[in-house]
């Protein structure tokens, strides 16, 4: 690597650092002062807070410590003339801009890949804390549609995979064929295994003399395949918090169940698309930055271009609003304000010269 390219890099990963920090801590002390009545009496679960609200500030605070690094990074080598030095000696515009962006394309592949994991369920967990002083919530009551047939649990922990008093109504049209019920349940393996399990079929033909009621009684019965509780969990409870892994295995487990998908879709497109709002800004900004200092202001340029950032990033996130309420649909409302970031940034990139 070049010696330009690292001094320029090594700048703005440490503003970066700098920003994401300060903007984290804000996030969490004024968290932390609005649910401060809220808060367990427990030490421990306290900590536990702390440390889950400083996990959910990541998904706000990522992409404006990204975007407000470079124009932190750049005005302080424009202030310095470092900016116009190095086109003076030669270094291209678009080889300045490659170490910044290699850095927050990076930075904002790691966060897609923490999406994969239970850190995009810091928020549900945190909230948990404050409002049970458990970090884990037992569902109740849950009744749902899954591949024809009606699905009824009393309680359901998301955590364990365990649930109590489930029933399951096998539906054809509008004639009951059989009725299933057990104890307990715990998903293994890709299903449920149903413990202390009767299954009662009802007669299609009912006519006098036919057999009757056919009634089993198995000590375990698998069941609902792939029916996962997270999946279950965040259809009774409609909760955002999903990770990437479960909103697909939601979507593949109701698209077939005439239920509405917007909101987890527009989960989905959050977390693997969104984040690269940010590397996107980095390019278009930075195609729009003085090169030198003498002929403008640059406190109200910095504040131009730190409001507009600001705008652009709370246009994306009304649009994703209006996607999980249904108004628009997840495509148009997530997916398509992204593509056209991305294709104006690379315009910039390769296409103004």
């Amino acid at each position: 690597m070049n010696l330009y390219a690292r001094y320029v890099g090594w700048l703005y990963f440490k503003y970066f650092v700098i920003l994401f920090i300060a903007l984290t801590l804000f996030y969490v002390g004024i968290d932390i002062l609005t649910n401060l009545k809220d808060m367990p009496a427990s030490a421990n679960l306290k900590l536990l807070y702390f440390g889950l609200t400083s996990l959910t500030a990541v998904n706000y605070v990522l992409p404006l410590a990204l975007i407000f690094a470079l124009i932190t990074s750049k005005f302080s080598m424009i202030r310095s003339n470092e900016l116009v030095s190095f086109y003076a000696l030669g270094i291209d515009k678009n080889r300045l801009i490659k170490p910044p962006f290699y850095i927050a394309l990076a930075i904002t592949l790691i966060y897609v890949g923490l999406n994969f994991t239970p850190f995009a369920y810091a928020y549900e967990y945190g909230r948990n804390i404050v409002k049970l002083s458990n970090l884990s919530r037992t569902s109740s009551d849950i009744f749902l549609k899954f591949e024809g047939k009606f699905v009824y649990m009393d309680s359901l922990n998301p955590i364990s995979g365990e649930a109590k008093d489930v029933r399951i109504f096998d539906i054809d049209s509008s004639n009951l064929r059989s009725a299933t019920f057990g104890e307990s349940g715990k998903f293994i393996d890709d299903a449920w295994l149903l413990k202390n399990a009767k299954i009662v079929n009802l007669p299609q033909n009912i006519k006098l003399g036919e057999k009757g009621l056919d009634i089993k009684t198995p000590s375990e019965l698998k069941t609902l395949e792939n029916f996962k509780p997270k999946t279950i969990e965040s259809a009774s409870a409609e909760s955002s918090a999903i990770t990437i892994p479960d909103a697909v295995d939601y979507i593949l487990a109701f698209k077939d169940e005439g239920i509405g998908l917007n909101s987890t879709k527009t989960t989905l497109y959050n977390l693997t698309f969104a984040p690269f709002f940010a590397p996107f800004m980095v390019l278009i900004i930075y195609y729009f930055l003085p090169i030198t200092g003498r002929f403008f202001n640059l406190a109200l340029k910095s504040f131009i271009f730190t409001i507009a950032s600001l705008c652009v990033w709370g246009a994306l996130f009304v649009m994703m609003r209006f996607a999980r309420n249904g108004v628009v649909s997840p495509e148009v409302g997530v997916l398509l304000p992204i593509i056209l970031l991305g294709a104006y940034a690379f315009y910039l990139r390769f296409g103004s010269r």
